[in-house]
């Protein structure tokens, strides 16, 4: 069953379906600590849908300085923080970056479209006749 995303806050469409999201975790272990982050990740979003600000912080790891670049995912229509998108990811085989978008699970809410999301139509109840 594919399942389309909006924003929970405003419930515009983000064109977010679980056809994209990253599965290769569910196997191993990365899947459990993703969902007890609260996140659902992401292999490709729709750019026209979320706005973006580039973040670059400094990381203190024992005594270490790691300066991580991100990018936080906003929502086009009304600005709320649905999570944040990250290029730490190698190259792929055709020598292309793949980034890698962490979407919060309480920013999503499913969408509401007027098909009943199963591609048929619902129907409104038959009127009562009162007697």
């Amino acid at each position: 069953m594919l399942v389309a995303c909006s924003c929970g806050a405003c419930g515009y469409d983000l064109r977010l379906r679980s056809s994209d999201r990253n599965t290769a975790g569910i196997v191993g272990g990365g899947y459990g600590r993703a969902a007890r982050r609260g996140v659902v990740a992401f292999d490709a979003i729709d750019d026209a849908r979320f706005g973006h600000a580039d973040e670059f912080r400094c990381v203190d790891v024992r005594a270490r300085r790691l300066f991580v670049r991100r990018t936080r995912l906003l929502c086009r229509k009304c600005g709320a923080t649905l999570g944040f998108g990250y290029d730490d990811r190698g190259r792929g085989a055709d020598g292309s970056k793949s980034p890698r978008y962490d979407i919060r699970i309480r920013a999503l809410q499913p969408l509401a479209d007027a098909d009943g999301g199963d591609g048929t139509a619902a129907s409104p109840p038959a009127p009562s006749d009162g007697a």
